[in-house]
């Protein structure tokens, strides 16, 4: 009988071992949180190689321009994880952000003839300052409380932005951005703003890594498990929450000026409560409590919302469908559970080497 299940087991799981082995790649650390210090990993490495030479493999414009999209999803799906999965709290306002980052860059740019470069950094200055000041009021709410508190703080910034066309154009929103330059090298073609997304992502990555593993970080985590048990701790519970608020707003501000610069527009429609909904699904589909959960979720999803579109009747459908069945097999994330199930069937292999080797 215990062979017939050993046998049964084998037959499941070698189906999915290539598989599993391949995705081992893209999966995110589940404990990445509790690594004291960071150390560049050959794991890293494979990331860094497999961005590096991407576009090079395939060539097309139309899948450079969908990663880039991916990697600014990527981006605003790290902030937001930096507030959901490490802090604990939830936000519906990440939109609003990427649009404050957008119009900032856009206004700045457009009407002041600012260096693309400069109205980056003063996007994610501009979106950080919009946080710390709603931030101080709201973040005194908890769970459901907060993300309506969230949600009402991005329906307002959609209003003040239709209602004032002297400033952000209204509903037509701001054209003709100029493209990211930097020391007069433009990134006018997919090719290029590929690399700059995701050198900006890879770059955030590894600051966010860091600051994970911080004393900041660690009160992020306290935080998270319990907010009484943290004040016991002597941790600022309301600064805590203020801090990780107010950086992933300046993330959303970084992938918002990136995003008008590559679409050469700020349009209202875009940062619509539709698009904060959509980044909190790919964080909790890649995975709450690591890093590079989020940006697989950010690829999937992009990806998954461009071959839908040309099924338009259909779309919303299959669309629903699968997000279910993937939060019904991967409740934890897709990354956290395949990194999982990865690890079992290695222990289990090894397993079975030393059974047959104490048999013979």
């Amino acid at each position: 009988m215990v062979n017939q299940v050993h046998k049964e087991f084998r037959k499941r799981d070698l189906f999915y071992s290539i598989a599993l082995w391949l995705l081992s790649l893209i999966i995110p650390d589940p404990q990445l949180h509790y690594r004291k210090e960071y150390q560049f990993r050959k794991r890293d490495l494979a990331y860094l190689i497999t961005i590096l030479t991407l576009p090079l493999i395939w060539s097309d414009p139309h899948f450079h321009h969908l990663m880039v999209l991916a990697g600014i999803h990527g981006i605003l799906a790290l902030g937001l994880t930096l507030f959901l999965g490490y802090a604990g709290q939830i936000s519906l306002g990440q939109s609003a952000f990427f649009g404050i980052g957008a119009y900032t860059t856009a206004i700045l740019t457009t009407r002041y003839g600012l260096p693309s470069w400069l109205a980056f950094w003063a996007s994610a200055l501009m979106a950080a300052l919009f946080a710390f000041f709603i931030g101080k009021p709201i973040l005194k709410l908890k769970g459901y409380f907060l993300a309506l508190a969230t949600l009402g703080f991005g329906e307002i910034f959609l209003v003040l932005v239709r209602e004032n066309p002297s400033l952000t154009g209204g509903v037509i929103g701001i054209f003709n951005i100029p493209f990211f330059s930097f020391a007069g090298f433009v990134f006018d073609t997919y090719l290029k703003q590929y690399y700059l997304i995701w050198g900006v992502l890879a770059g955030l990555v590894l600051f966010s890594k860091n600051l994970v593993r911080s004393k900041m970080g660690r009160a992020w985590l306290a935080v998270a498990s319990s907010e009484d048990g943290a004040s016991a701790l002597g941790i600022d519970v309301a600064k805590t929450k203020l801090e990780v608020f107010v950086t992933g707003a300046a993330f959303a501000g970084l992938a918002g000026s990136l995003f008008a610069t590559v679409m050469s527009t700020a349009n209202p429609e875009t940062f619509s409560l539709h698009l904060s909904v959509l980044i909190v699904m790919m964080v909790i589909l890649g995975g709450m409590g690591n890093l590079y959960g989020p940006i697989a979720g950010a690829i999937f999803l992009t990806f998954l919302i461009n071959k839908l579109s040309r099924y338009q009747e259909y779309s919303l459908p299959l669309y629903g469908a699968i997000l279910i069945l993937l939060l019904i097999f991967f409740p934890d994330g897709i990354g956290t559970r395949l990194r999982a199930r990865l690890i079992y069937l290695i222990s289990y292999f090894g397993r079975k080497r030393r059974r047959e080797k104490v048999e013979v």
